[in-house]
């Protein structure tokens, strides 16, 4: 019984540490777990994603088609980290943006903050709550444009699961 437990247990550290291998989806949202330090990064593409986002921010901003979705980012007041700072690769250029998950991930909703390949999102831009992060391309880029990227925070960033199951 230990043994399965113990099991079990290195299963769901080794799934959650290992890079995304699924779609990344409004349905199926990558998690990012940061530790103190900042590590590790989130680094992936969002080529092959989300496709069903037509507009975010209350129609301020239409999505090229493909979009990286992280779910259960959970904010604090005191929460240890100053920003998430972004890079983003060739083929397209990179756009964030921060949605209320209580709002839902493709209901267009009013973005709480944005940012960008030269703008980080800032912790005091950010009211306490659960959210989703959306990393796709500019408005401004050509339809299914898409690309690599990375994003750092500058401290932790607690999550809430959203879902398990032991098949």
């Amino acid at each position: 019984m230990i043994a399965r437990i113990a099991a079990l247990l290195v299963a769901l550290l080794v799934g959650v540490c290992a890079l995304p291998v699924a779609a990344q989806t409004c349905a199926s949202p990558e998690v990012w777990h940061v530790f103190p330090g900042g590590t590790p990064p989130l680094t992936g593409t969002t080529c092959g994603h989300e496709t069903g986002i037509i507009s975010v921010c209350q129609g301020a901003g239409s999505a090229p088609a493909q979009a990286f979705v992280v779910g259960g980012l959970t904010v604090t007041a005191d929460a240890p980290f100053t920003q998430i700072d972004f890079t983003g690769g060739g083929g397209y250029t990179l756009s964030a943006y921060l949605v209320p998950q209580s709002s839902g991930c493709n209901a267009d909703a009013a973005c709480t903050t944005v940012g960008d390949g030269s703008t980080n999102m800032l912790h005091g831009d950010i009211p306490p709550g659960t959210y989703y992060l959306i990393i796709t391309g500019a408005d401004f880029d050509p339809p299914n444009a898409c690309g690599p990227f990375t994003a750092s925070a500058d401290g932790p960033l607690p999550v809430t699961l959203l879902g398990f199951s032991v098949d």
